[in-house]
């Protein structure tokens, strides 16, 4: 995590970068190629390489905002402008700049995602659209699983980087939602030591305290470490509402020679606290109501029975084996345990009063296990003028774990002079124990000749679900095929056209009246675009026209009420634009603009031809960080500030719409050193999150539920590195 601003923060960039080169190009990161140089005596001898980008790799820091490298749309460490599907790559320097706490803040600045659909009321989870639909989470390359209300949420801080792909990734990954994924990429222990503490302070009470230690055990460099952690202790949004958190992430590389390396990850995160799970009623918000309208801290839950307490537990590890000069073993693994205790009352509609609202009452308690394996082999050679990239892998996942929920009716509150404490009866419960696998088999081969590269792959998945209730037992066996094919051409001059085609898969339950099971839901997309990199220019500009397809949507069976048909189909359309753009030393860009008509095209419900909830056709960002040059009475500060913009959308009926909202961030940091040298590697900083305290709903998502955005934010903070 480079910085990049005055004396001291050039100074600790380049022992990262060193930290990179020698202790992030793990054996078998795609295009190392050993050389036969001797090392210095007392290091471990490395093998030279040949990377895009000033050595940087798919797994190491990027220095600025742009990255050339990527793993998670093709699992091979390949240019981001070779890939023939589109996908965004959020540094750490970017993360830093803006201070993102959260995955939804990380993504606000990316084309084609939609942020923050739950507004500033469900922070507890990573809730938000990529190209209109759901996307999944995955952490350095395995998918975070979750059950009812136990899903994990990772602390940004812990992160090296951030990669979205966007469109199905079934052919990789298996089952997976059509819009497409999220691969959160950990910091790893680097070769040169470095270190680094933070503090900072806010409004709504906010206090956030941030650790990251890393360097080599030994002499010889053969053993590495990090450890990383955050705490964190805040109000919501909400009234009443408290936001806590405490994780620790250590992790441990091992280099007996140049062709292997084993990393250990860890992971410990206790969230006692996490805001509330509510909503609001349209009235009062977006719609009239003639008593006035709803305060944008309003809490529809109850203090005295509000509960979410989650613990997450975790070790994985990545083995890299270089075999030989063409081959190359990549076996990487994690056990996730996650453990959450659940209570919540919530909006549940208006009266006709207009003031008294009706509450639902929800409980779980749920406990599960998690085991997820990704083994691969890769090959790099040639056939005559054609190079390959052959990647074969199988890979695991399998769930353990039991859920308990319980579903009322709570007592109603006057939105406009609520009265809280009052008696809430926990509904009675049910428990359910699941247990799913999902194994996958799958090849590709990225094959290159002068200047095109085609990319084709297939993979075939088997899964298998069983629960048991209190009514019994049940079981259900899927299977499916998904295939991937692109087409890129690399022109001399930086520009890149493609076009790509792929496909994903999602299990889903039930059962038609006939006792038919369903068949899992399909994604089936066509992309084309053109990337472009100008020579000399650190910057890399995408445009992307795409048509994506979700179909076997459950929909309802017309000749019988009561059950459900898979005849349904959402579709969603659009283009999107990206350019990121390190104009100068002292200037760092991002610019987006994205247009998706998302919308049922089949339906038995009366949705068809309706457009999706939350999920605007037009949204546009901008932001600019400047670093002050050396030499200038100015140096050591670096001013920041952005711009995003977001469309109206529409609630599920289609019956009205939410207003377009545009919001302005903006960050001033100053280095201490510029100052005078005692005071080299510290750093303060303040970020302002809607500048304008723009007061705005972000969605109405479902039925009578919306949600108000986030107020400003302003947090101001002391780092220091050494």
């Amino acid at each position: 995590m480079a910085k990049r601003a005055g004396k001291s923060g050039r100074r600790w960039g380049k022992a990262v970068g060193a930290a990179v080169l020698s202790g992030l190009m793990a054996p078998g990161v795609a295009g190392a190629q050993g050389t036969g140089t001797r090392a210095p005596a007392g290091t471990v001898e490395m093998p030279a390489v040949t990377v895009t980008g000033q050595g940087e790799t798919a797994l190491s820091p990027v220095t600025g905002y742009v990255a050339n490298q990527q793993a998670t749309g093709t699992k091979t460490d390949t240019p981001l402008i070779e890939t023939p599907q589109s996908i965004t790559v959020i540094p750490s320097d970017q993360i830093r700049d803006q201070n993102a706490q959260t995955l939804n803040q990380v993504v606000r600045y990316t084309a084609g995602v939609t942020p923050e659909t739950r507004g500033a009321v469900a922070t507890r989870y990573d809730q938000l659209k990529v190209r209109g639909f759901d996307a999944d989470t995955y952490w350095n390359g395995l998918k975070l699983q979750s059950l009812w209300y136990a899903a994990p949420q990772l602390d940004p801080y812990l992160m090296e980087r951030i990669e979205v792909l966007k469109g199905p990734s079934s052919v990789l990954y298996g089952q997976a939602p059509a819009g497409g994924l999220i691969n959160q990429v950990s910091k790893r222990p680097t070769a040169t030591r470095q270190n680094e503490i933070g503090f900072e302070f806010g409004t709504n009470s906010h206090l956030r305290g941030t650790a990251d230690f890393s360097g080599p055990i030994d002499a010889e460099g053969k053993y590495l470490y990090r450890f990383t952690g955050v705490g964190l202790s805040e109000d919501g949004q909400m009234k009443m509402t408290e936001n806590e958190r405490v994780a620790i992430a250590p992790s441990f590389t091992w280099r007996p020679d140049t062709d292997t390396s084993l990393t250990l990850l860890g992971l410990y995160q206790r969230d006692p606290k996490a805001n509330s799970y509510g909503g609001i009623p349209p009235q009062g918000t977006v719609l009239y109501n003639p008593l006035g309208k709803i305060p944008v801290d309003f809490y529809d839950g109850d203090p005295n029975f509000e509960t979410f307490d989650r613990k997450v537990a975790s070790v994985g590890y990545a083995f890299d084996k270089r075999l030989s000069d063409v081959w190359t073993a990549r076996l990487n693994g994690r056990w996730m345990h996650t453990k959450l205790a659940y209570n919540s009352v919530y909006a549940n509609g208006l009266s006709p009063d207009f003031r008294t609202l009706n509450r639902g009452v929800a409980t779980s308690r749920e406990e599960m296990d998690s085991y997820t394996l990704d083994n691969q082999v890769e090959g790099r050679f040639g056939t005559g003028p054609v190079q390959h990239t052959l990647l074969a892998g199988f890979d695991y996942q399998r769930v353990d774990g039991n859920y308990a929920p319980g579903f009322g009716v709570g007592p109603s509150l006057d939105i406009f002079a609520p009265v809280y404490g009052l008696p809430i009866t926990p509904p009675p419960t049910s428990r359910t124990d699941l247990t799913s696998n999902q194994y996958g088999l799958y090849l590709q081969d990225q094959l290159r000749w002068n200047g095109f590269i085609l990319t084709l792959a297939g993979r075939y998945d088997w899964t298998d679900t069983a629960s048991t209730t209190g009514f019994g037992k049940s079981s259900k066996d899927d299977q499916a095929f998904t295939k991937r094919a692109g087409l890129t051409y690399v022109f001399e001059n930086g520009i890149a056209p493609y076009v790509s085609y792929a496909e994903s898969f999602t299990p889903q339950s039930g059962a038609d009246i006939t006792g038919k099971l369903f068949d899992p839901e399909e994604g089936t997309q066509y992309e084309v675009g053109v990337k472009y990199q100008p020579p000399g220019l650190n910057s890399l500009f995408t445009l992307a026209l795409f048509d994506l397809t979700r179909s076997n949507l459950l929909t309802g069976d017309p000749a019988n009420p009561g059950f459900s048909v898979q005849s349904g189909e959402a579709r969603s359309r659009g283009v999107e634009f990206e350019a990121r753009v390190g104009l100068t030393k002292q200037l760092d860009l991002i610019g987006t603009y994205s247009y998706q008509n998302v919308e049922f095209t089949k339906n038995n419900d009366g949705f068809q031809g309706k457009e999706l909830p939350a999920v605007p056709r037009h949204q546009a960002s901008a932001w600019a960080m400047y670093r002050m040059p050396e030499g200038t009475a100015l140096n050591g500060l670096n001013v920041g500030a952005g711009v995003r913009f977001t469309g109206s959308t529409k609630n599920d009926a289609n019956t009205f719409k939410v207003p377009s909202f545009t919001l302005v961030d903006a960050a001033v940091s100053y280095d201490l050193g510029a100052l005078s040298t005692k005071l080299t590697g510290a750093e303060v900083s303040l970020n302002v999150k809607n500048l304008f305290d723009k007061e705005y709903v972000a969605s109405c998502y479902y039925g009578d539920w919306c949600a108000y955005g986030y107020q400003r934010t302003v947090t101001a903070g002391l780092r220091y590195r050494w």
